[in-house]
């Protein structure tokens, strides 16, 4: 079965240092979902509350919302591998950051750890898209994205079974420390390759980096990319609450380990059909991108109502669905919309709205549950938000319909 998903793109579909970077990040991957999903609950036990701990969290959002406009800026300047190496050595800080915060039991070396790990993120992401848009054939980009995901979360999802045994014997900072060791064999794989290939360099050297280059392309933007940019925000800041807080109102609940790590499978295991969902982007997505839109809203209205650890698991998994075919789709969108010189400034500035909508989400969504006691008008908010999000976009198409149509309004999605 593994055999024939891997197989689903054919090797002349994909250049060589898809392939490598792929295989890097799959067993760097590896290395995060041993304890990754007991993040939230680690974060929560340096905290006084939910909204403290979105701080510590947002800690994260914050140093990318900062760093990500030079990235996107320097991706279009330098070799994206280089991108890639120095974001793997911010990598390595970020185990030992976690194993010392543990040990010690002091705050400041979780902020470390989340702060190195949203510049090492930062840096390998928007190195690793550049590179696949530069160098994989633009039609075929929705299922170049789906290969990775689905190969690289497959590795996360083992690991991440291997985690219920490792947890039952050792802390949970000791197993985050394996992000480092896992890391520095995705850094020696990337530098190997890299000294072979010739490729990886592509430049524009006539653009300056500056924060206002940044925002005068933000100006420049057409009506395509920023509704892409409208959608990045909402997704981020739902797709951030669901993630960071259900695994920790189901601690409090009473959840065992065992049980938030299934949740954190169920959330991911929709990444490994992300070569399935590209294919089918490339195919039609567009015209049924609304139709997921009303669905994630309407499935939020659950997780505001239900309190079975089945149902929730059951409804976030369903929603990792949408938000995976979504997020391949939104990749392809944004390489055939974005001028090809611009890739990494498109790139970074997609990933700081991303970003904010990550940071703003789960603030607000912290201080109204210590505020109110409860996650379902959280819930309520959100499931309303995307709601009106869709019928935007239904709206937004069917105007630009009739109006290269000039017909009446029709149901055109």
């Amino acid at each position: 079965m593994i055999k024939n998903i891997l197989n689903i793109i054919k090797a002349k579909d994909l250049s060589y240092g898809t392939k490598i970077i792929t295989t890097a990040t799959a067993i760097r991957w590896a290395g995060w979902g041993f304890a990754e999903s007991l993040i939230p609950v680690f974060l929560f036990s340096f905290s006084s509350g939910f909204a403290e701990a979105g701080l510590l969290k947002s800690s994260l959002e914050i140093s990318m919302i900062l760093t990500m406009p030079i990235i996107g800026i320097f991706a279009d300047r330098i070799r994206t591998t280089t991108l890639i190496l120095i974001g793997l050595a911010f990598y390595t800080l970020v185990g030992a950051s976690y194993f010392l915060a543990g040990i010690t039991s002091l705050a400041i070396f979780i902020i470390v750890a989340r702060i190195a790990n949203g510049i090492g993120y930062g840096l390998d992401i928007i190195g690793r898209e550049t590179y696949f848009r530069r160098n994989n054939t633009p039609s075929k980009l929705a299922s170049v994205f789906g290969y990775f995901d689905s190969n690289a979360i497959f590795w996360w999802i083992i690991a991440s079974f291997v985690g219920i045994f490792l947890v039952k014997s050792f802390p949970i900072n000791w197993i985050l420390f394996l992000i480092t060791p896992t890391t520095l064999i995705s850094f020696w794989m990337i530098w190997k390759w890299r000294k072979k290939d010739s490729n990886t360099h592509f430049s524009f050297k006539n653009e300056k980096v500056s924060f206002r280059n940044f925002f005068r392309e933000l100006g420049d933007w057409n009506y395509r990319l920023k509704m892409i940019m409208l959608l990045n925000l909402i997704l981020s800041a739902s797709w951030s609450i669901i993630i960071f807080f259900l695994p920790i109102g189901m601690y409090i609940e009473g959840a065992n380990y065992t049980t938030i790590i299934l949740f954190g499978v169920a959330t991911a295991t929709p990444v490994l059909s992300g070569i399935f969902l590209g294919r089918f982007f490339d195919k039609k997505g567009p015209r049924v991108f609304v139709y997921g839109l009303l669905l994630y809203g309407l499935l939020l209205i659950p997780l505001s109502l239900g309190e079975s650890f089945p149902l929730i698991i059951t409804t976030a998994f369903v929603i990792g669905i949408i938000q995976e075919f979504i997020s391949v789709g939104k990749e392809e969108l944004v390489t055939i919309y974005a001028k090809p010189e611009h890739f990494g400034k498109v790139g970074g500035l997609m990933r700081s709205i991303m970003n904010i909508g990550a940071m703003i989400g789960p603030l607000m969504a912290g201080i109204i549950i210590d505020k109110t006691g409860s996650m379902s008008i959280v819930f309520v908010g959100l499931a309303s938000c995307m709601l009106m999000l869709a019928f935007t976009f239904a709206i937004y198409g069917r105007l630009r319909h009739r109006k290269k149509t000039k017909s009446p309004l029709g149901l055109v999605v």
